[in-house]
């Protein structure tokens, strides 16, 4: 069923935090020390609008084409894990994504050479860099979609870990458990845990709601079920409003 909703919604990029740099040492996981302010204050009580009314601004130089150049992965994994468990499975399929040396959000291995986010993440900057606890690979982006917003990257050198197993979105059913695994505020590799609490379809984009925590620097994270199957990227949140969390079907970047 199409659903059609008016709202303001909040993506959850990590553009707004202060720059996090790479070093050599891998300083990127370190957490900000502060947070950098830049909601416009209003003049008085009556001028005072939403924060943000407008969120992203596609008037950028033209992204990529939409293709799919990463095969879908095929397993499906069958077996409950608890947290700690899963934790450990998915961690290292998740990396920070860095442009221009700024901390944007994640973006989740599915192959070798390919990683899948949100386009409002990495933008139209050639400088990206994808960086976990162990190594850090210099990637490019090869294909984008900003009316659904999704996009890939591919590594330039080196083997990424993806994801061990996928399931499509017409398999979900609300009330499941699910677990988030992302960069809130810049603190990398958070884990969160809710439920899916609706499975909605958005100007014909398959999304996953959930009440899962998610913030600032959640943007490109995964969307996991409690087998430690990918099931999507978080994507935005609906602003002035409690655990309205959406994902991007992940079955959706094969289509």
């Amino acid at each position: 069923m199409k659903t059609s909703m008016s709202l303001v919604l909040l993506l959850l990029c990590g553009c707004t935090m202060e720059q996090l740099r790479l070093a050599p040492d891998l300083s990127l996981y370190r957490t900000a020390q502060r947070q950098a302010d830049v909601r416009p204050k209003p003049k008085s009580a009556k001028s005072a609008k939403p924060w943000p009314v407008a969120l992203v601004s596609f008037s950028e130089p033209e992204l990529p084409a939409w293709t799919v150049p990463a095969q879908k992965p095929t397993a499906v994994l069958g077996r409950a894990l608890t947290p700690v468990q899963l934790f450990g499975k998915v961690s290292a399929n998740i990396y920070a994504v860095m442009v221009s040396e700024q901390f944007r959000g994640s973006a989740i291995a599915v192959s070798l050479h390919y990683a899948i986010t949100n386009c409002h993440v990495v933008g139209p900057d050639a400088s990206i860099v994808l960086a976990n606890a162990t190594a850090t690979y210099r990637a490019e982006l090869v294909s984008s979609d900003r009316a659904a917003d999704r996009c890939y990257l591919r590594i330039r050198e080196g083997e990424l870990k993806p994801v061990h197993g996928l399931r499509d979105y017409a398999t979900l059913a609300v009330g499941e458990p699910v677990f988030t695994v992302g960069s809130p505020k810049g603190l990398v590799n958070t884990l969160g845990n809710g439920l899916v609490s609706g499975l909605r379809v958005l100007e014909d984009v398959e999304y996953v709601q959930i009440t899962a925590p998610v913030s600032r620097g959640s943007s490109g994270g995964g969307l996991f079920d409690d087998r430690g199957n990918l099931i999507g990227i978080t994507t935005f949140t609906i602003q002035d409003s409690q655990n309205l969390n959406f994902a991007i079907a992940a079955s959706q970047f094969w289509q």
